[in-house]
């Protein structure tokens, strides 16, 4: 049975609160471009996790609301809140699917290193359209698998290290899923992420079995995969470091 997101989260939300990863990664700055912020704009932001995309764009605009499935996570978003200072952003639990606000809440909607999680993203993304406002903007960024043909190698990787990993889609899959939840689209850009193994690893407390079992699935990994995903090794024949390619997208509804 998959772990659901709720409990591998809540057993980490202090480790993703402390992630530079996460905080500061690369998509954050690319993601806040495309958005074209207002100072109008009501956002919401889906799997906020510890709050990292809506504190970031609540000084930008009159206010976010982040949701979550964790409530640990949503916990360490609001002491954030708080040490930071950020007064126009509120924290509350919610799923992606099935988001608990009124048909077009919202000027914009974000979501961030979540999206492989949701097990049903055609309904996550009909939900995204209902409480967006016309002419509202949707910007999404999540890891990528590069070609349809390593999407097997690339989810038996994700889904050993955390158990809560649904799928991580290609980029073409995402513009069909889009065009028909009636998204326009607004523009794309692969931002790269360069992610070392003990780091990926402990994020998710991977036991010593788990760790082996992603040096095995590395090992016996073929060419275009070791190519496609920059599998980096040691001398010993070690993973040390992967590339996850990450989509940073807007479609406008």
């Amino acid at each position: 049975m998959t772990r659901s997101s709720q409990a591998q989260f809540d057993a980490h939300a202090e480790k993703y609160a402390a992630s530079a990863v996460h905080r500061f990664g690369p998509s954050l700055p690319v993601l806040l471009k495309v958005a074209d912020l207002k100072p109008d704009d009501l956002v919401l932001d889906v799997a906020t996790g510890t709050g990292n995309t809506a504190l970031v764009v609540a000084p930008h605009v009159a206010h976010a609301t982040g949701i979550d499935v964790s409530p640990k996570m949503l916990d360490q978003a609001r002491l954030r809140a708080a040490q930071e200072g950020v007064t126009n952003v509120s924290f509350q639990a919610g799923s992606a699917e099935q988001l608990p606000f009124a048909d077009g809440s919202f000027t914009l909607v974000t979501s961030r290193h979540a999206p492989h999680h949701f097990r049903d993203v055609p309904a996550f993304l009909q939900e995204v359209h209902r409480v967006l406002r016309p002419g509202g903007r949707f910007v999404l960024a999540d890891q990528i698998t590069p070609r349809a043909e390593l999407q097997d190698w690339v989810d038996f990787w994700q889904r050993t290290r955390d158990p809560s990993h649904a799928r991580q889609r290609t980029v073409d899959e995402w513009r069909a899923l889009t065009a028909a939840a009636g998204f326009r689209p607004a523009g794309e850009q692969i931002v790269p992420y360069r992610l070392e193994f003990g780091w990926w690893t402990q994020q998710s407390g991977c036991s010593a079995d788990v760790v082996e079992a992603l040096q095995a699935h590395a090992r016996n990994a073929d060419a275009a995969v070791r190519e496609a995903m920059q599998l980096e090794f040691d001398a010993q024949g070690q993973i040390q470091a992967h590339h996850d390619p990450m989509l940073v997208a807007r479609w406008d509804r």
